[in-house]
């Protein structure tokens, strides 16, 4: 029988589920057993409803963070921090205008409010952390980490001037069951706001780096807080947490978009290895057997050359001077070749000392790469061998019209065999046996 394997990332749904949950059953139990709908003004009455459909969407959002394949770094554990915190700021909030008004629930409006009240400076504190984390796992922006804990620091001083201020008064009043705010109640806003606004600065003095991208999605964050918390001070409508609820909205679809390019990112990353020659740069045999079908399928230009290549004496270098000086030889190899054809066609390593380009150029085009090789090869020096020879078998579209490209390549090879043939010849050194 097959049992259940219990690991800290099912205890963790487990927690959300319970922690959504109970949520839940307290909203309900409100709703229907205490809350009142004629207590309150039409502003409270909006701002539970607002309240109670946000918690609904943070929920869903929540569910589908905690469910969905998503990777377990610090990035994600802010944010599914960032969004556990604002459903109970929410939460809290909700009871706050729910029992605003009753008479005979007053006194608990005072501790809901104070809650609400505190969880403005720890929304600012996680958010900063996750961007902090966001900015150094995608970007390798290591500099936000001192201003992320600057802002930290300066938002948990903002929560106790928020609990101070709450616990004596200086904030805010119950008069009747209501409360009424003090001369000091937007000091508790005005440090989260200004510690996000600076952690705005920092990005979008980062553009560069960092991207357009993402700096809109810290700009969006800050705009629909600022704007949330305008509009409550301004109408008396708990429309600072609700602004709160977007922005996390707001930032997980900003996140679903940098996952999916990221995922894209890593195909092209995965194409791009499967197609290049790791130690030369250039591209592989899979490419050039896939290119080779490509030109074969369609029409071949008529300034279309073929260039086989072999580097000359790469087994002796290997057997006397050790590998290390084998792959500086291809290195210095590919090097001149990419001087010299990189910017007529695509550049190919098929095997061990193999060289393909395929290229389009003139006569005359094709006289000048040739002597433009000769002499870059020829300069051409590294730290463990000296010196660096190419043998090479040209064979242009113009002398093969009636051939395909893969005839064009055999008589190619063959060329290249002969000068490679006369260059042991005339060197005297012993030639490996093919």
């Amino acid at each position: 029988m097959e049992t259940t394997k219990w690991n800290k990332h099912s205890i963790n749904r487990v927690f959300i589920a319970v922690f959504c949950g109970l949520i839940g059953i307290c909203v309900a139990i409100v709703m229907f057993r205490v809350y009142e709908p004629n207590q309150n003004a039409l502003g409270a009455l909006a701002s539970v409803c607002m309240d109670v459909i946000c918690m609904i969407i943070l929920v869903i959002l929540i569910g589908s963070f905690a469910f969905g394949n998503y990777g377990s770094n610090r990035t994600t554990k802010w944010f599914a921090g960032l969004l556990l915190a604002s459903i109970w700021a929410m939460f809290l909030d909700f009871l706050n205008w729910a029992f605003d008004g009753s008479l005979e629930l007053g006194h608990l409006t005072y501790y809901f409010t104070v809650g609400s009240l505190c969880m403005g400076p720890i929304l600012a504190c996680i958010f900063s952390m996750y961007l902090y984390s966001y900015m150094e796992e995608t970007h390798s922006l290591e500099k936000m980490r001192k201003s992320a804990i600057v802002c930290a620091i300066m938002n948990m001083i903002s929560f106790g001037l928020s609990l101070t201020l709450a616990v004596t008064g200086t904030a805010f009043r119950f008069v009747d069951g209501h409360y009424e705010t003090g001369a000091l109640y937007d000091a508790c806003t005005v440090i989260p706001i200004l510690t996000l606004l600076y952690m705005t600065g920092f990005a979008i003095c980062h553009v560069k780096k960092i991207g357009a991208h993402d700096v809109f999605a810290v700009a969006g964050y800050i705009f629909f807080m600022v704007a949330g918390a305008l509009v409550e001070s301004a109408y008396n409508i708990g429309t600072t947490y609700v602004a709160v609820a977007i922005a996390d909205i707001f930032i997980f679809v900003m996140l679903q978009n940098e996952i999916i390019a990221q995922e894209k990112r890593n195909v092209q990353e995965w194409m791009k290895k499967s197609n290049t020659d790791e130690l030369t740069g250039f591209y592989n045999r899979h490419a050039y057997e896939a290119d080779l079908k490509t030109l074969e399928s369609g029409t071949v230009a008529d300034n279309f050359v073929y260039v086989s290549m072999d580097v000359n004496s790469l087994k002796m270098v290997n057997d006397s001077l050790g590998h290390n000086a084998g792959d500086e030889l291809l290195v210095g190899a590919a090097e001149c070749l990419k001087k010299s054809f990189g910017s007529y066609g695509k550049l190919y390593r098929i095997g061990g000392d193999e060289f393909i380009a395929l290229i389009f150029a003139d006569e005359e085009q094709l006289q000048t790469i040739q002597k433009n090789a000769e002499e870059i090869i020829g300069k051409w020096s590294g730290n463990l061998v000296q010196s660096l020879t190419i043998s090479s078998g040209f064979v242009t579209r113009n002398e093969a019209k009636k051939m395909t490209v893969r005839q064009m390549a055999i008589i190619a090879d063959q060329r290249m065999y002969e000068a490679k043939d006369e260059y042991y010849r005339s060197t005297g050194i012993e030639r490996r046996r093919e």
